[in-house]
């Protein structure tokens, strides 16, 4: 019987205990919530999305007039294109004509032009080149131009000029150069006729230059003519990229 009693007590003392914790944990539940909602409050009021307050709008995109753009862009080229001298090589209205050499002799001249044409290559553009070296009338073309005896390289962007290789090597540097070049359209690839050799052999002269003479329009004592489809080295002018 004594037995029983102490077994009950020490159940009773349990039930005791279990009941403490289970307030104490109630009680440190509540306290967790209320620290919750406070600090929620307060996240809120922060961000002013608590009730009564206005809540906050994303700030409107700002209009880009894309024709106004382009439109500054133009006027910034015509503007630089103004700088330069009016004198228009055939066929270089809206385009780029470039003067140059293929000829090692003048390694200086040379050099002069393959900066130049790197430059242009750089840039993606497309350009007509012409030899002087390989075409006297190209040669002829340029003197005229410029009113005297230069030598190449030489360039005109639409029609005007802009200069030799100091000063294309001088614009590249600060920039004007690809403003200058902004609006001609672009290649990505050699020149599918001639693979930017600039000339195709002659097919009327197989590149020799002369023909067999009919008897009108030679004496008796000549066999050959000169070839009127090529130039003096039996070579015509690529109509792709000349």
């Amino acid at each position: 019987m004594k037995g029983m009693k102490e077994r009950l007590a020490k159940k009773i003392k349990l039930i005791t205990i279990v009941s403490s914790l289970k307030q104490g944990l109630a009680h440190h539940k509540s306290k967790i919530d209320r620290t919750i909602h406070h600090i929620r409050d307060e996240i809120v009021a922060e961000s002013g999305q608590r009730k009564g307050c206005v809540t906050p709008t994303l700030p409107e995109l700002e209009y880009v007039d894309v024709s106004e753009q382009e439109h500054d862009v133009e006027e910034e080229e015509r503007e630089i294109l103004s700088e330069f001298e009016e004198n228009c090589p055939p066929g270089g209205e809206d385009s780029v004509v470039f003067y140059a050499t293929g000829l090692r002799g003048v390694r200086k001249t040379f050099e002069a032009c393959r900066r130049v044409r790197f430059l242009l290559e750089n840039h993606m553009v497309r350009y007509k080149e012409r030899d002087v070296s390989v075409d006297s009338e190209y040669r002829d073309e340029m003197w005229r131009l410029l009113g005297r005896k230069v030598t190449s390289p030489r360039l005109f962007i639409r029609g005007r000029y802009i200069g030799g290789a100091d000063e294309v090597v001088a614009l590249n540097e600060n920039g004007k150069l690809k403003k200058l070049l902004q609006g001609i359209s672009r290649v990505h690839s050699p020149c599918e006729c001639c693979l930017n050799e600039r000339f195709l052999i002659c097919s009327s002269c197989n590149g020799s230059s002369k023909l067999i003479a009919d008897d009108e329009e030679t004496s008796n004592s000549t066999m050959w003519t000169r070839c009127r489809e090529c130039n003096e080295k039996g070579l015509v002018r690529c109509p792709l990229c000349t």
